[in-house]
């Protein structure tokens, strides 16, 4: 995933080409998505919960537009549906020829082409009827072409359509099993062997007696690397960061957007890429039709952007057939241990004494479950129907083999620097997270035989079968 600059909120969005759909233009929500470049201007986001949300339902499955314009336009079809029953009543046929002109106008009335061209042969057959004697024909011509003219203007850039922005292709070639990186490095995936895409990496610190390898700090390179001023920690509940702003707790009070984004996240750490609409409409609502899936999917969609707000444009990927995060302008926690991770295993002698500080900080800052609480937020939103829970748990096996690497490294630099004891905490936590890892038994086997441990170091050298 890479980031595009030419994303921009502020653009106008353009036209979808289903425009038989009956809820076209209609999205239902109270104000148009305007550019949003200062973050101090970001409001609250929409509930997705409670009164508002039936309340808009309804006026929804009613196509009751929001704006201005659309109200206008709305009250005249109105009136033309009821020219067109008073004339039915009196025998006219014209009266049919309303009301299908109505009918057509109220579906098509977010659009400018078909409402100017409805307004404009309704003046004309208003003049036609004046001038064939009926002098109250004149009111119609000249109401047609004012609505006419209101029907040229812009319609609401909320209306127009989805955000449309190419994912464009990265120019690095990956193996299949590998994990996106300055090095292309390859690493286990998740279950399927899907090659971790989306991870950009910061660099990390080493020693100077590596000169090729000599890197500033991994964390301090992250943070002045990524200037979009969007943070994510995924260590324990979902943590978002906007330019210091949290907006946790706005995503706390929306359990469908909090849902909807953390499986969006875990996608990205898995390397499994943008997602079709219809698969993710399935993952957010398993139990509803297929098209009222696709119907809620474009709202939450358009919620959580005008949550995130600015950050959306720089982390959130929609088209019109594909959904994804974008990593790699974002400071991100999971992708800070992945790097670091990845550097330990790629060296061939022992980390120094800085670079084991560094790793001892990275392994007491990303100690927790990746995304704790998603089971109980997969049960509250789809009833645990979906399937997004086994991708989450997919990328806790990741993060909990890429925090035993790290713990392994440090393990070797305590042993041989005679204070085993220091990592004998850290190799029970590993084991603890990765139970296969028997090369972590092996330290702690070794750690508490040297701090005279001999009866612990038996009873896990008879647990894992060690010689």
């Amino acid at each position: 995933m890479i980031l595009n600059p030419a994303f921009n909120l502020g653009k106008p969005w353009r036209r979808s080409t289903k425009l038989m759909v009956a809820s076209h233009g209609k999205s239902g929500f109270p104000r148009p998505l305007v550019a949003a470049t200062n973050e101090l201007n970001m409001g609250p986001g929409p509930r997705e919960e409670g009164l508002g949300r039936r309340r808009r339902a309804v006026l929804d499955a009613l196509l009751v537009p929001r704006d201005a314009r659309g109200i206008v336009l709305a009250c005249g079809f109105v009136a033309v549906a009821a020219l067109g029953v008073s004339l039915v009543l009196f025998g006219d046929p014209l009266g049919y020829a309303y009301l299908l002109g109505a009918a057509m106008g109220y579906f098509f009335l977010q659009t400018r082409l078909v409402p100017t061209v409805l307004w404009l042969l309704i003046s004309f057959g208003g003049a036609a009827g004046a001038k064939a004697g009926n002098a109250s024909d004149w009111i119609v011509c000249g109401f047609g072409l004012l609505l006419a003219g209101v029907s040229l203007l812009h319609v609401p850039a909320a209306f127009r359509c989805a955000v449309d922005v190419p994912i464009r292709k990265s120019s690095r070639n990956l193996e299949g099993s590998g994990i996106r990186t300055s090095r292309n490095l390859e690493v286990e995936s998740v279950a399927a062997g899907v090659p971790l895409d989306g991870l950009k990496p910061t660099n990390g610190r080493v020693e100077s007696s590596d000169p090729a390898a000599a890197k500033p700090s991994l964390v301090d390179a992250g943070q002045q690397s990524h200037s979009s001023g969007v943070s994510i920690r995924a260590h324990g509940r979902l943590r978002l960061d906007f330019n210091g702003r949290d907006l946790t707790q706005r995503l706390n009070e929306q359990p469908r957007l909090e849902f909807l984004l953390s499986y969006l996240l875990a996608r990205a750490i898995s390397g499994a890429g943008a997602i079709d609409r219809p698969a993710l409409a399935d993952v957010v609502a398993p139990r509803i039709s297929t098209g009222s899936r696709l119907d809620r999917l474009r709202k939450q969609l358009h919620a959580l952007q005008l949550t995130l707000g600015s950050g959306a444009k720089v982390l959130l990927r929609v088209t019109n057939t594909h959904v994804s995060l974008d990593l790699t302008p974002v400071v991100c926690d999971i992708r800070d241990l992945h790097e670091l991770s990845a550097q330990l295993v790629r060296r061939k002698a022992l980390i120094g004494a800085e670079l084991a500080g560094q790793t001892r900080r990275m392994l007491d800052s990303s100690a927790g479950e990746f995304l704790a609480g998603f089971n109980d937020l997969d049960h509250q939103v789809t009833g645990g129907q979906s399937t997004a829970s086994d991708t989450v748990s997919g990328v806790r096996i990741l993060v909990a083999g890429w925090r035993a690497d790290l713990v392994k490294s440090l393990a070797d630099h305590d042993e041989a620097g005679g204070h085993p004891q220091h990592s004998i905490a850290y190799l029970k936590s590993g084991l603890v997270e990765s139970p296969d890892r028997r090369d972590l038994a092996r330290l702690l086997v070794r750690a508490y035989l040297q701090t005279g441990q001999t009866a612990r170091a038996t009873e896990l050298s008879l647990e894992y079968e060690l010689t």
